[in-house]
C-alpha cells in the first residue's frame, strides 16, 4: 500500500506546532510587535534537514580512487580515458562527497516557524473558543447572499393558506364564537370559509449581510503585556463569530492618545505605547471611518480604561452621544486589570447601559474570564 510520506510528515508537524502554540500562546499574543511583513514568528523551531553535497575536485569521491581491478578507472579518470585494463573507461557521474561531516545537527539550524498573521489568528481561534468553552460555529460562508441554515417555520397565521396547514385550534375556537354571534348557541358547525384560519410561514429576514467593524484602542500606556494580550484575544475571538455571521466584514483600526490614527491592521497588532489621552480625538476618527457604509451593520469596539483628561472630558460625552447615533452596536471593553476605581468617562458609558442595554455593552477587562462573559453578552446582543 502506498503511503504518502510527505503528508504524514505535514500533519505531525501540524500536530506539533498547535501543541507548541497551545503552551505559548500568551506568550506570543503579547508581543508588542506581533507581526512583522505579515508573519507573525513563533516559539517553535524545526530542523533543517541536511543534504548532500556533490564531490569537488579536491576530494575524493567514488569511483575516483586509486582502484587497479579490471575495468577501474585510472586514478583522476575520467570519460574517454583508458582503465588498467586498456578497455576504455565507461562514463560515470560526479557523486556525493564522502568527506564531510557524517548527518547531524551541525549540518542544518534551527528555524522558527513563522506564520502568515490570518494562519495564526486561525490557530489562536480555535485554542481560544475551546479554552472558553463558547459555542463552535461552521466554517465562514463563502462572498454572496446571507445564508442561514435556519429551518423556515410556519409561525404566523393568516386567513388563507393550505389545508394541510390549518390550524384546527382556531379554526374550531372561531366557529364557536361565529355560532354564539350568529345563532346564540353554543354548537361546533364547522365552515372553513368563514372560521378557517392556517398556518403560514414566517418572514426570515437579515437586517443585513455586511459589517463595519471599528476597533478602537487606548495606546497611552495602559495597553501592554497582560493587557495587550487579553484584547487581542476578544479581537480574535469576536473576528471568528462576526466571520460567520456576515458574508461582508469590513475592519477599520484606529489607534488614540493626545491624537488618533486610522492605521492598517498589521500596525494595529505592533502597537507602541505613549502620550497622554484624549478620548475625543479617537471617537471623532471612528465617525469619520464610517462614512459610506451606511447600507452596513456597524460596529465600534473600544477599548481603553478611560481615564481621560479632564479638559477632554465634556468633548468627548458629547462625541460618545453621537457614536451611540451613528453605530448599530457599541461594545466598550475597559481595561482594568488592577481593578481601579471608576473614572468620570467610564461612569458616564455605565450609567447609559439600562437604557441602552440592546445597543451598549460595558465590560471590565480584567482576565479570561471576562472576555468569556463579555463574550457571550455581545453574542445576545447580536442575536437579538
Amino acid at each position: 500500500m502506498y503511503v504518502d510520506r510527505g503528508k504524514l510528515a505535514q500533519i505531525e508537524h501540524d500536530k506539533r506546532l498547535k501543541e507548541s502554540l497551545r503552551k505559548n500562546l500568551k506568550s506570543l499574543i503579547q508581543r508588542q510587535k506581533l507581526v512583522r511583513a505579515g508573519k507573525v514568528a513563533t516559539n517553535f523551531s524545526v530542523l533543517e534537514l541536511p543534504t548532500l553535497k556533490y564531490g569537488r575536485p579536491d576530494k575524493e569521491s567514488l569511483a575516483s580512487g586509486g582502484g587497479g581491478g579490471a575495468g577501474s578507472p585510472s586514478p583522476g579518470g575520467g570519460p574517454g580515458q583508458k582503465g588498467a585494463g586498456g578497455g576504455p573507461c565507461k562514463d560515470y557521474e560526479e557523486v556525493g562527497d564522502l568527506s564531510g561531516t557524517p548527518g547531524s545537527d551541525e549540518h542544518g539550524d534551527h528555524q522558527f516557524v513563522e506564520l502568515d498573521f490570518d494562519e495564526f489568528v486561525r490557530l489562536a481561534q480555535e485554542q481560544l473558543v475551546e479554552e472558553l468553552d463558547l459555542p463552535s460555529f461552521g466554517p465562514p460562508r463563502m462572498d454572496g447572499e446571507l445564508e442561514t441554515n435556519a429551518s423556515v417555520e410556519l409561525e404566523d397565521e393568516d386567513r388563507h393558506g393550505l389545508m394541510s396547514d390549518l390550524n384546527l385550534e382556531q379554526t374550531m375556537f372561531e366557529s364557536l364564537k361565529r355560532n354564539i354571534r350568529e345563532r346564540g348557541r353554543v354548537d361546533y358547525d364547522v365552515d372553513v370559509r368563514h372560521d378557517g384560519w392556517y398556518f403560514v410561514e414566517s418572514d426570515q429576514r437579515e437586517k443585513s449581510n455586511r459589517a463595519l467593524e471599528v476597533y478602537l484602542l487606548d495606546i497611552s500606556g495602559s495597553v501592554s503585556g497582560h493587557n495587550i494580550a487579553l484584547i487581542r484575544q476578544f479581537i480574535f475571538i469576536l473576528w471568528y463569530f462576526l466571520d460567520r455571521k456576515y458574508s461582508t466584514n469590513a475592519r477599520k483600526f484606529i489607534v488614540f492618545q493626545d491624537e488618533a490614527e486610522i492605521v492598517g491592521k498589521e500596525a494595529f497588532f505592533s502597537i507602541e505605547s505613549k502620550g497622554g489621552t484624549h478620548i475625543s480625538s479617537g471617537l471623532k476618527a471612528a465617525l469619520e471611518v464610517r462614512k459610506g457604509y451606511d447600507q452596513y451593520d456597524m460596529f465600534l469596539f473600544f477599548f481603553s480604561d478611560g481615564d481621560n483628561s479632564s479638559s477632554d472630558d465634556e468633548t468627548a460625552h458629547g462625541l460618545f452621544e453621537s457614536v451611540l447615533d451613528e453605530f448599530d452596536m457599541v461594545c466598550y471593553g475597559r481595561i482594568n486589570p488592577c481593578d481601579n476605581p471608576i473614572s468620570p468617562f467610564n461612569r458616564m458609558i455605565r450609567e447609559k447601559v439600562p437604557d441602552l442595554k440592546r445597543r451598549l455593552s460595558f465590560s471590565d477587562i480584567k482576565d479570561l474570564d471576562n472576555v468569556r462573559e463579555t463574550i457571550k453578552g455581545f453574542l445576545n446582543l447580536l442575536d437579538q
